[in-house]
């Protein structure tokens, strides 16, 4: 294994079994995020994923799983992708099930990051009702985390990136803002239509990079290289193609048609891992970089599967 695939992969897989396509129980999940915390690829892990309202039977079957002295991350989902009233309104209440989660097991969990959906209704005016949910957010105590908002499908990308931007100077830096405001994107589902265009990825991109805006994705990305699957018969995104993409957006201010063509591209050996680099085809991002990059501005994605992206770089031979 390179040290170039290592500050690729490092923390990049966030653990999402509760949801689609797996959608695993509770008790199921938990045990599956506790074994993959003990295998050799645990570098390669994120944080649990889970709705906050069911944070509580999560923190009861995580407790004969919690080893002394260890902590786990989550990531929690908050507000409601249905419309701007339920967003804000369940916010409390959210607040709460976080709060007695975290308190409940002495210190062994910590719900380090926020996401939640941007209702499509707030394309109209994504300045306000952004600033309004992050305010509301912090108003009960929800500040002091990461949090990404992730744009709807259905929306105007741009005036939704501007706005999330726009909103992190008033929203972050004072004692109950947020640590880091991010955009997220969702680049796959459970149907063929859930799947963004390979130049809608792109802009997302390339666009959040122009902002110095940092991005997360979820959905769809379970295999390295964009392919053709099964099902939903669809050409599903590659982890290797839209990260990869991201690096050379931020390294080295790539142009869009660039980062369109590393999104879409097929051939997994135009991706290469050295003790010194990541390359797409010519195109080199160092280690370093890579490293800043990933802990500055890309944060991972998150995945129903752990063992899928294992595997897949096994048969590719870097891991």
């Amino acid at each position: 294994m390179s040290i170039a695939l290592k500050a690729f992969m490092n923390t990049l897989v966030d653990y999402a079994g509760l949801f689609p396509p797996a959608s695993l129980s509770v008790p199921v999940a938990v045990a599956e995020y506790a074994r993959h915390r003990t295998e050799p690829e645990a570098w390669m892990l994120g944080r649990f994923i889970a709705p906050a309202a069911r944070l509580a039977e999560i923190g009861t079957e995580a407790r004969s799983h919690l080893a002394e002295g260890s902590v786990w991350g989550f990531s929690v989902l908050v507000g409601a992708p249905g419309s701007m009233e339920s967003a804000l309104g369940n916010l409390p209440g959210q607040a709460a099930h976080i709060a007695e989660f975290e308190s409940g097991l002495d210190g062994q969990v910590k719900v380090e990051c926020l996401e939640t959906a941007i209702p499509t209704e707030a394309a109209v005016q994504p300045d306000e009702f952004v600033m309004k949910l992050l305010g509301a957010a912090r108003t009960v105590g929800l500040g002091q985390r990461e949090i990404f908002l992730e744009v709807p499908a259905a929306g105007n990308d741009s005036g939704m990136l501007k706005a999330i931007a726009a909103a992190v100077p008033e929203h972050s830096g004072a004692a109950d803002g947020f640590e880091r405001i991010s955009a997220k994107l969702r680049c796959g589902g459970v149907t063929a239509d859930a799947f963004p265009s390979c130049e809608r990825i792109a802009a997302v991109i390339h666009q959040c990079a122009s902002l110095d805006l940092p991005l997360k994705c979820t959905a769809g990305l379970h295999h390295p290289v964009r392919h053709r699957a099964v099902e939903p018969d669809v050409m599903m995104h590659g982890f290797l193609n839209v990260f990869g993409a991201g690096l050379l957006a931020w390294a080295l201010n790539a142009e869009l048609d660039l980062l369109t063509a590393c999104v879409a591209e097929t051939d997994p050996a135009a991706f290469t891992f050295t003790e010194d680099f990541f390359a797409w085809r010519d195109h080199k991002v160092e280690v370093e970089a890579m490293r800043q990059i990933r802990r500055r501005s890309l944060s991972g994605f998150g995945s129903c599967s752990f063992e899928e992206p294992r595997a897949d770089l096994r048969s590719l031979g870097v891991l």
